[in-house]
């Protein structure tokens, strides 16, 4: 028993770190866009990550071998290449091209279907796994937590003027769905192609790789010239982007392999609804930005929710 209440102690240990940092990344985004393009950010923050999990390596911070694993890192390449094209470079096409056409809360409430979708996919492609109505109704109720988080005009605006107005195309719904799925399906892959193989650095190492493959090019073919040509360096955009590359690139994909490989997919995927309330209260913190009711009802239907996404059946 105590083994079993300390290993679930470390599951939300590792949710709540996975959470937080990612949640920092939208202040810390803020305020690296001061210098640098979307495309820069994202191609900085994977190379530092890279370089952040290098150096843990060479510190002697995971073994190189699995016991009993049949392949080596360098076998793993066309997974990290293909798990590495769709955790960063298709989402973040994606939404990028989506946002233009919808509102950011339409797309918080999409992106949030995120544990829909793994909870889906580990009961069709992971061996073992089950689902009971309690995790429905967990995830269910995490999405409620998102739609209190954007605001009361969320379900009028979205609703009524999609249904009545058709003010929301159904092609940019359709790619942020998408990219929830590709985010679910990264989940999966490494639960059932690196997890036997790899241990948590080597494997965010390697999807971090893959990700650059795609990254840096899509960053080199969107920035302009004249863009470079006016690049100003801020001390604090750089700070910013370091951050960006050591936490969110580099640290917290460790974390989340180990949370997947300790917790499973589904549980893992619930970190999406902690990401929004996280980011919220430090822009109330860091940007002035006033405490609403919405963000107290999002943090009790979220807790409510992580409590039932954990109930097992009987």
């Amino acid at each position: 028993m105590k083994k079993s209440s300390s290993s679930m102690i470390l599951n939300y240990t590792l949710l709540l770190g996975c959470g937080f940092i990612w949640g920092s990344q939208y202040l810390l985004n803020k305020i690296a866009m001061a210098s640098f393009s979307p495309p820069m950010i994202a191609a900085g923050r994977i190379a530092i990550g890279a370089i952040t999990l290098m150096v843990l390596l060479l510190l002697g911070g995971e073994s190189k071998k699995i016991p009993n694993s049949k392949r080596s890192f360098w076998q793993c390449l066309p997974d990290f290449l293909f798990i590495g094209l769709l955790e960063a470079t298709i989402p973040c096409l994606l939404v990028a091209w989506a946002q233009h056409q919808l509102p950011s809360s339409v797309t918080a409430i999409l992106i949030g279907t995120v544990p829909l979708f793994a909870t889906m996919m580990e009961r069709l492609f992971v061996k073992g796994s089950t689902i009971s109505l309690l995790n429905i109704v967990g995830i269910f109720l995490g999405l409620l937590g998102i739609v209190f988080l954007t605001g009361e005009s969320v379900l009028s605006s979205f609703f009524f003027s999609a249904m009545r107005e058709h003010s929301f195309p159904l092609l940019p719904v359709v790619a942020l769905l998408a990219a929830a799925c590709c985010f679910s399906l990264t989940m999966i892959l490494i639960k059932v192609r690196l997890s036997p193989h790899l241990g948590p650095i080597h494997a965010a190492q390697g999807i971090l790789l893959g990700a650059a493959l795609s990254a840096l090019p899509l960053m080199l073919f969107t920035t302009q010239l004249a863009e470079w040509q006016s690049f100003h360096l801020l001390p604090s955009a750089s700070l910013a982007l370091i951050l960006l590359g050591i936490f969110c690139g580099g640290i917290v994909y460790i974390l989340y392999v180990r949370l997947i490989n300790r917790a499973g997919p589904s549980f893992a995927s619930t970190c999406n609804y902690l990401v929004p309330p996280i980011g919220a209260f430090l822009g109330v913190t860091f940007s002035g930005e006033q405490m609403s009711s919405n963000i107290i009802a999002s943090l009790l239907l979220i807790l409510l929710a992580l409590w039932f996404s954990r109930k097992k059946r009987a």
